[in-house]
Formats: C-alpha cells, structure tokens, sequence
C-alpha cells in the first residue's frame, strides 16, 4: 500500500481524474498537484484518491 511519503515530484500516478505526472506534493493538506501526460492540464487530487500507476495512462482513463 502507497504511503503519502511515497509520493515525490516526477511520479507517475493515477487517480479517479486521471492520469498524470506529480508536480507538487502539499503536505499539510494531503493534496497532491499534477500534470496530464501531455502536460497541457494540471489538476489536484486527495492522497486518499491517488492510485499508484507507473503505467503513463491517457487523462481520458478513469477509474472507477
């Protein structure tokens, strides 16, 4: 299981919006910040949302 002090800058993850590379971590909030795979959109997520993916996945992928 992924703990938050996993999670580093340059990572590939997943989440229920998509798919990205992580650009920034706020600790105090547990919210993570990424980039899309074309690094066009960039979105948050909660920690507790994230999925570890090394898989690059289109944003168009969605888990459900």
């Amino acid at each position: 299981m992924m703990q938050f002090d996993d999670i580093h800058v340059g990572m590939k993850c997943g989440s229920k919006k998509g798919s990205g590379t992580v650009t920034s971590i706020d600790g105090s909030t547990r919210r993570i910040y990424m980039a899309d795979c074309n690094e066009s959109n960039s979105f948050e997520v909660e920690f507790d949302e994230l999925i570890e993916d090394p898989q690059a996945h289109n944003r168009e992928d969605t888990y459900y």
